[in-house]
């Protein structure tokens, strides 16, 4: 009896050691598939937005800014393909001319979406991650297992690098959450545990039982073991095949137009990579924007499908790129001469077509950009069409020799010495003395913004301030201004004014940037802010509440350069403006053209009339102050009262 005991209870440990065993082996064989399914995940998400993105892509963006719709619709797209592959993030960079990362895109999370808090854009910077640099470097695959924290959380990541065929290098990676990684293997180990106590609680009874068939039954609970293991991989085999179907799904339809059902930019660059084509043709509707301010979105987007639809009855193959453009590819070799012909035969049945609003018919017309050299690339599709729009031509054809892409190189030459130039405290301001013309003092000063190049050379703003416009710089250098002239005034008595622009007053960013400067500053009793007449047409209203959000802070508004725009006296009314400054070109001619002297005589009776100060600009010699002096113009502003210089703090 006793030795019966004994074989018992070592039977009964032998049990306990194999559930044991069996437990952490389906624990190991659960991490090694939750890692395997992790690391497959994060390599197909890179291969399929490179198979959306890729080298193209990076050529084109980084010649040409893309806009913020294109920035948009290039972030919802990685978003979907992210979802997808039941990753956190996709996203891709680039190394600019300073070795820093830059952002070319990334997807998002549904809050950021929202928010727009942490949301990625492009060429916003990143801090220099070692093993994306080694990737670049290597040209190799890089694993980061490190599972770091930064201002998105702590991921695990991969990065493939890649090439543009202008040698731009950059990275398209992905990254899990370590929380889901975690999570998984909580789950594992709560499985492994718990299945160990079902095998272990439902054979002890068979083992008080049955002593002498206790191998038999431990045999019998290994099979079980291993049948479910064999039905685990079963079940994950057959999810593998739901993701890579749901990924090829997601990527047939990042090929398609969501509006119109033709296929997209993406699927003719992906067609123009694999064949050779011998001309690609543009179609942009002109002036589309004023349909959809006219008849409204729901309309402008069903004109958008029967445009599609009208090009696919003249046996052509469209595709709508985005917006409203739409191109075509023609891969017949023809002559400059014959696709000029296509191209106005196009525009030709384009008029004679009346396109259906309701029960009302329009017509649309379009302008048309053409590449047909042997190197056919959107770029230079894209290039001619501009050509088309800033020459007034229904056709333009792209020419190598037209030195525009000459032109692009200096506009990317011109941003990166921008940039540079915020980056180092080189955007600076200078000021002009406004004069009292009754008391001859400095009462105020016009707020100048320069540039200082790296040869120390001073850029005046006509040479660089327009092509900041075109780019993401132009906020921050307005946010510059704003600071250095705020913390400038902020011991000094005189007020001191800056120009805005309609851009400035329509980002939110930068509004709540001035507002929270001028408080902490207490400079807005102080400021003046200039608004260019003609600037503010198109969005009167957003000018106006803008207007009244600073007066109520105690900021003043002047109307810049009046008497060259087209501002009513209801607009100048509405916008309870304090200063009206007369345009230069009316002043310089004060003294030598009595028509002159007459228009600016009735501003400032009609200013004087209202209660409105009025500042005389370009007052540039003793002659003309005279002048504006005896015509009741309240300050001057000019050479010969005060040139631009550099105020201390």
């Amino acid at each position: 009896m006793q030795l019966n005991a004994k074989k018992f209870f070592f039977a009964f440990f032998f049990f306990i050691a194999t559930l044991i065993f069996i437990g952490y082996y389906h624990f190991n064989r659960e991490q090694t598939v939750i890692n395997h399914n992790i690391n497959n995940s994060l390599e197909r998400a890179v291969e399929s937005a490179h198979v959306i993105i890729g080298d193209n892509y990076h050529e084109k963006v980084l010649t040409i800014n893309p806009t913020t719709v294109e920035d948009a619709d290039t972030i919802k797209i990685l978003t979907a393909l992210a979802h997808a592959q039941e990753v956190e993030y996709i996203y891709s960079l680039v190394m600019d001319n300073e070795g820093n990362l830059r952002f070319t895109s990334s997807s998002a999370r549904n809050h950021e979406l929202k928010t727009g808090q942490n949301l990625t854009r492009f060429f916003d910077l990143y801090s220099k991650n070692p093993d994306m640099i080694k990737a670049l470097k290597t040209n190799k695959i890089v694993w980061d297992m490190k599972e770091k924290s930064d201002q998105w959380g702590k991921f695990r990541s991969v990065y493939i690098p890649g090439t543009t065929p202008s040698g731009y290098r950059y990275i398209i990676g992905a990254d899990v959450e370590v929380g889901s990684i975690q999570q998984l293997s909580n789950a594992a180990a709560f499985k492994a545990v718990g299945t160990s106590l079902v095998l272990f609680l439902g054979a002890l009874p068979f083992l008080l039982i049955y002593r002498n068939t206790l191998q038999g039954t431990t045999n019998f609970l290994r099979a079980k073991v291993l049948s479910a293991t064999d039905e685990l991989r079963e079940v994950n085999e057959i999810l593998e095949t739901k993701v890579e179907e749901k990924t090829k799904q997601l990527i047939s339809q990042t090929f398609e137009d969501a509006l119109t059902g033709l296929p997209n930019r993406h699927q003719l660059q992906y067609d123009m990579d694999r064949q050779k084509y011998h001309a690609l043709i543009i179609l942009n509707l002109h002036n589309f924007r004023e349909v959809n301010d006219f008849f409204g979105f729901t309309i402008g987007d069903d004109l958008l499908r029967q445009m599609g639809h009208w090009i696919q009855t003249l046996d052509l193959h469209p595709y709508r790129l985005s917006g409203d453009e739409f191109a075509i590819l023609i891969d017949e070799k023809f002559s400059d001469e014959a696709l000029d012909t296509f191209c106005q035969r196009v525009l030709n049945r384009l008029s004679d077509h009346p396109f259906s609003v309701g029960e009302e018919t329009i017509s649309l017309n379009v302008t048309i950009g053409v590449d047909s050299t042997d190197d056919v690339s959107l770029t230079h599709a894209d290039i001619a069409l501009h050509e088309a729009k800033e020459h007034s031509k229904h056709i333009a054809f792209y020419n190598s020799d037209s030195h525009v892409e000459v032109q692009f190189q200096a506009n990317i030459a011109l941003t990166s010495t921008i940039h540079k130039a915020l980056n180092s405290g080189r955007i600076i301001c200078f000021y002009q003395p406004i004069v009292s013309i009754q008391s001859g003092r400095i009462e105020k000063y016009e707020t100048l913004v320069r540039m200082i190049d790296e040869s120390a050379q001073i850029i005046p703003p006509l040479d660089f301030l327009q092509t900041a416009k075109k780019t993401r710089l132009y906020p921050q250098i307005t946010r510059t201004v704003i600071e250095h002239a705020c913390h400038t005034f902020k011991g000094r008595n005189e007020e001191f004014s800056i120009n805005l622009s309609i851009r400035d007053i329509l980002d939110h960013g930068t509004v709540r940037f001035i507002e929270e400067t001028i408080v902490e500053t207490d400079t807005a009793h102080r400021i003046v802010f200039e608004i260019l007449e003609s600037e503010g047409i198109d969005n009167f209203d957003a000018v106006i509440k803008f207007v009244h959000q600073m007066k109520k802070l105690g900021a003043k508004i002047a109307i810049d350069d009046y008497g060259t725009g087209y501002s009513s006296l209801e607009n100048i009314l509405r916008l309870d403006v304090d200063y009206i400054k007369i345009d230069g070109s009316l002043i310089r001619s004060i003294n030598t053209d009595p028509k002159y002297a007459i228009v600016v005589q009735h501003i400032s009776d009609f200013a004087h009339s209202l209660g409105i100060k009025t500042i005389a600009e370009f007052v540039s010699s003793e002659e003309i102050y005279k002048h504006v002096k005896e015509v009741g113009i309240t300050y001057s502003q000019g050479f010969y009262t005060g040139k631009p210089t550099m105020l201390s703090i």
